[in-house]
């Protein structure tokens, strides 16, 4: 019998007498997909109790037998020394069924890192990166909700994690200016590099706290000017991977300045294509947070003059 994963289309043959009657189900050993390879295990059974062609004939086993009989995983096994695929051809299997996978995925829309069953982990993490960047409208048209906001939280921490990695490292090579200079050295870092230290461990927790509360100050405004149709969710979640760009400071100088400016602009179409409203609307939204602090500083002013 030819055993053929409808998955990858790796397929291998496998002598009768060896398959055990009731077995049905396999799992492919290159890309793991189960799969059943025989639909009516009990018509299996009703052939075994015929004669085969070149007049041999089988006796039913009895459960003493079939407890001894291969079980589906002891099937692949013996598959496995029956291969005539080499290490290659096996690795490009592999990668054939991922990659039918991740177009499966693609085609399907959505996030790949809420989809990281079809893409992994990094390839997962770094494509929707790519996509954020570089296809924001698309990205953003197709943001699928009502997914919870852990995963977009985790992508949100995880970025900035690579933020206060890349500046943590310039420091200490003294490529870009340390907060502060000599006094104090522990391990020999210095209270510069300790203060860094600080940084790389609290900044993406505190940033991960104040998510939250931005998500929410944003998603104010824009219910102010009427933009707000899909929840604080979808906010939250512009908001958690329109920071994408901010990878682009592991580069030194320019780097963290291009990736706010890159960031704004991802968040902007974010929270239009998200809650599918227009530009001035959106525009205001991001532009409250900004008059409001203007007229509170202007009213402080104010009354320190005529005090």
């Amino acid at each position: 019998m030819e055993i053929k994963c409808p998955e990858c289309g790796f397929a291998r043959q496998v002598p009768e007498e060896k398959i055990p009657p009731t077995a049905r189900m396999a799992t492919c050993p290159k890309c793991g997909q189960k799969f059943s390879f025989r639909e009516d295990p009990e018509q299996a059974v009703e052939d075994q109790d015929e004669p085969s062609p070149r007049g041999e004939s089988f006796e039913r086993p009895d459960a003493e037998d079939l407890g001894k009989q291969p079980t589906e995983e002891d099937i692949w096994s013996q598959l496995e020394s029956l291969s005539d695929a080499g290490p290659e051809e096996e690795n490009e299997g592999q990668k054939r069924a991922w990659q039918e996978r991740r177009q499966r995925a693609g085609s399907r829309g959505g996030v790949p890192w809420e989809n990281l069953m079809d893409y992994g982990f990094f390839p997962g993490f770094i494509e929707t990166i790519k996509q954020v960047m570089f296809q924001p409208q698309a990205f953003f048209a197709r943001l699928p909700l009502g997914a919870g906001l852990s995963k977009p939280l985790i992508f949100y921490v995880l970025v900035a994690e690579i933020q206060a990695l890349a500046q943590f490292m310039w420091r200490m090579a003294g490529v870009t200016p340390q907060a502060g200079q000599g006094g104090g050295d522990f391990l020999g870092l210095g209270l510069a590099g300790m203060s860094s230290l600080l940084v790389l461990i609290l900044y993406p927790v505190f940033l991960g706290g104040m998510l939250f509360v931005v998500s929410a100050l944003n998603h104010a405004c824009l219910l102010a000017v009427k933009a707000g149709a899909k929840g604080y969710e979808g906010t939250f979640k512009v908001i958690s991977y329109a920071n994408a760009p901010m990878v682009l400071a592991v580069l030194p100088f320019l780097g963290p300045v291009v990736g706010m400016v890159w960031t704004m602009v991802c968040t902007f179409l974010g929270f239009k294509y998200v809650h599918q409203t227009t530009n001035l609307r959106v525009l205001l939204a991001m532009l409250l947070p900004v008059l409001l602090v203007l007229v509170l500083s202007s009213l402080l002013v104010s009354t320190r003059g005529m005090g």
